[in-house]
């Protein structure tokens, strides 16, 4: 789900909707888990905050999808849903065959995406935070 950034009497926070489930919401603040209890809008008193248990995953997987979607030459392609939490080329910047251009977050992992073709960076269609659907043309490249 998206991030958001945002100041509090000049505090920066950075908070982000993991699970959202009938009244009851996860939400990541500042890499703090908390369990957020949703009530009715007739009831005078605040949501109740409590600190979520720590996740500690057992492993963690990190490779390169390989691209099963259809491809047009020259663009590159996101190969499933997901979020894009860094993008690591820019426009006008030259790419060789199997170099990362984006790192696409889906179902709690990392995968960094690779270029099918080698090129010039023409056009980012999409930003980091972004959401994308399978088969969205992430970039362009050109000769």
């Amino acid at each position: 789900m998206r991030t958001y950034r945002f100041k509090i009497n000049g505090d920066k926070y950075k908070a982000r909707i993991l699970e959202y489930k009938d009244d009851k919401i996860k939400v990541k603040v500042n890499d703090v888990e908390y369990k957020v209890e949703l009530e009715d809008e007739v009831s005078d008193v605040l949501p109740k905050l409590v600190r979520a248990e720590k996740f500690t995953p057992d492993i963690f997987l990190s490779s390169p999808i390989k691209k099963s979607y259809p491809n047009k030459q020259g663009n590159v392609i996101a190969p499933l849903p997901g979020l894009i939490t860094r993008i690591l080329v820019k426009e006008k910047e030259r790419v060789n065959i199997g170099d990362p251009v984006m790192i696409l977050e889906a179902m709690k992992m990392e995968s960094e995406i690779t270029s099918d073709f080698g090129g010039i960076v023409r056009k980012i269609n999409v930003k980091e935070d972004d959401i994308v659907q399978e088969g969205d043309t992430l970039l362009e490249l050109g000769k």
